[in-house]
């Protein structure tokens, strides 16, 4: 199946966002609460759409500014995986250069004029450093650190927290503006939870009437410290897309339709098999687009195939590849997947096989099961395995626990008929059935033991391990990986590396082609590194 469609935010120009956006009542509710005065945390694993939220947020505040004068700045915290961290407080200053010159780019996009001061020249950087101004070279030099061994002594100094509330301030009421929405993408998200506490220490630091911290972050992956109480200081809201929802099905084919209209000829004939995919992907967009096109024609049984190969195989690999970044988590990562693969899936696959109304996807993990169990689930939310439900759950004999969702694919994937047993599924799919697994389990006990202590690698460690890796481990498509090795590029660290001018010299690549086609090669790779 041919088709332009792109499963990656980063890849769409943000004026055309809103042209691709399919509004669901959640989606508006989530993007209401990103466009209002709270602090928002919006957390979802890969690929179900949190970028595109923010974005979808940042181009109607846009629209909107010189009514409501509410300035959006959109910043990604990608780069943090490229980040040396030769002393503790060196990625809290690159944090606060990246904001500080994200909220100036942006002032001046919007045609706002600086006014003088203080906090402002702070912000700016005192001088001008050749095409720089101060605080951009301090950027810069901290985003290429990972070329260098020996750590660069910074130009200008770094403001804190206080001096940055005070600038947007000054910023605010020298132009009428109302605040600064701040949509901080990427956030805090790579297994470092030194560089997590710091990023929400800080996020709590910036707060004021004029200047509001709406960040995306990953489940199971996130550290908030003790400074930080998201209950207290932020708004929590999760971007998981509810499948039992009436409209879900409806929903997954417009965000198709969107992109590619064209598609819309061998859907509908084959609405069924599609309904299927789509609910397999359990509202992640990213996997529905990628999955669909894998192969071709679109047809009952080359998507069975389709369903079979990514949730018996490719979901999996994806998982376990953490432990190759992260090898202190290995453990969790493997004992995770045995779980899932060993216990909960034949246990669900056998309860649903029973002629009985009602089926399930869910689990439930008793509340004082072993710490490491839970880290183990976290890291199957972020990989989007799993999808953490309701805590606080009474089960059987009233005890307390949280439900779990397993992805519907990898349950669809345990028949030889796929779509005949996952049309089943999620037309009988019960809420409150649930396979139990008590406070001590005998699944636990490979587990229940395991100290959680140290098991981050620190930035430099993972990031160095990394560079050398070939690109097989990008998630690209293939034209993306054909050019990379045509020009020679087979290493990430040689596409981290290259410019725009190598990119040029494939055939009829002129300087736009040119700048996006490193462009998603950058953004996978930042993505790969940072888990």
């Amino acid at each position: 199946m041919q088709s332009d469609i792109v499963y990656r935010t980063e890849d769409i120009p943000p004026e055309e966002i809103l042209d691709f956006l399919v509004e669901t009542e959640a989606d508006r509710e989530l993007i209401d609460a990103l466009k209002g005065r709270s602090p928002v945390i919006l957390k979802g694993s890969r690929g179900v759409g949190k970028s595109f939220l923010m974005r979808a947020a940042e181009a109607e505040i846009s629209q909107d500014f010189s009514s409501r004068k509410i300035l959006p700045v959109y910043v990604t915290f990608a780069q943090a995986s490229l980040i040396r961290q030769d002393t503790p407080d060196r990625f809290l200053m690159w944090m606060m250069a990246k904001l500080c010159n994200s909220i100036l780019r942006t002032a001046s996009t919007f045609g706002l004029t600086l006014p003088t001061g203080s906090a402002i020249t702070a912000i700016q950087g005192s001088a001008a450093l050749g095409n720089y101004s101060g605080m951009e070279k301090v950027e810069e030099i901290f985003e290429t650190s990972w070329k260098r061994e020996k750590q660069q002594a910074l130009p200008v100094p770094v403001p804190d927290p206080e001096v940055l509330r005070d600038a947007v301030e000054d910023l605010c009421r020298h132009t009428g503006t109302k605040r600064v929405i701040v949509f901080v993408d990427e956030a805090a998200h790579v297994f470092i939870p030194e560089q997590q506490r710091q990023f929400f220490s800080l996020m709590r630091d910036l707060r004021s009437p004029y200047l509001t911290v709406k960040a995306a972050v990953y489940p199971g992956a996130t550290s908030y410290g003790h400074a930080f109480q998201p209950t207290h200081d932020a708004t929590v809201l999760s971007v998981d897309r509810a499948v039992t929802d009436s409209g879900y099905a409806g929903a997954m084919r417009s965000i198709v339709y969107k992109q590619d209209g064209a598609l819309k000829k061998q859907i509908e004939p084959n609405g069924e098999v599609f309904d299927s995919l789509a609910y397999a992907a359990t509202g992640n967009p990213r996997i529905l687009l990628k999955t669909l096109l894998l192969r071709t024609p679109f047809n009952r049984r080359n998507i069975q195939d389709t369903i079979r190969e990514y949730y018996r195989e490719e979901i999996w690999g994806e998982h376990s590849n953490l432990a190759v970044r992260f090898p202190g988590h290995q453990k969790l990562i493997d004992w995770g997947r045995g779980f899932i693969e060993d216990s909960v899936l034949p246990a669900l696959y056998s309860r649903n096989q029973r002629k009985e109304s009602q089926t399930s996807s869910y689990f439930w993990i008793h509340r004082d099961a072993p710490q490491a169990v839970r880290e183990a689930l976290r890291l199957l939310c972020y990989s989007g395995i799993v999808q953490e439900g309701d805590a606080g759950m009474r089960a059987t004999r009233g005890e307390i626990g949280t439900r779990y969702m397993v992805n519907l694919g990898c349950l669809f994937s345990q028949d030889a008929e796929p779509i005949k047993y996952g049309q089943n599924v999620r037309q009988h799919l019960y809420l409150k059935r649930m396979v139990e697994y008590g406070a001590n389990h005998t699944a636990y006990r490979p587990i229940d033991k395991f100290s959680l202590v140290g098991v981050s690698s620190s930035a430099n460690q993972a990031l160095e391990a990394q560079l050398d890796r070939s690109i097989e481990y990008l998630d690209v498509t293939r034209f993306q990986r054909e050019s990379l090795e045509g020009l020679g590029l087979l290493t990430i660290g040689a596409v981290l590396r290259s410019d725009e001018e190598v990119f040029k010299r494939v055939r009829y690549v002129g300087d736009k082609r040119a700048r996006k086609m490193r462009n998603a090669a950058v953004t996978a790779v930042l993505e790969y590194l940072s888990g």
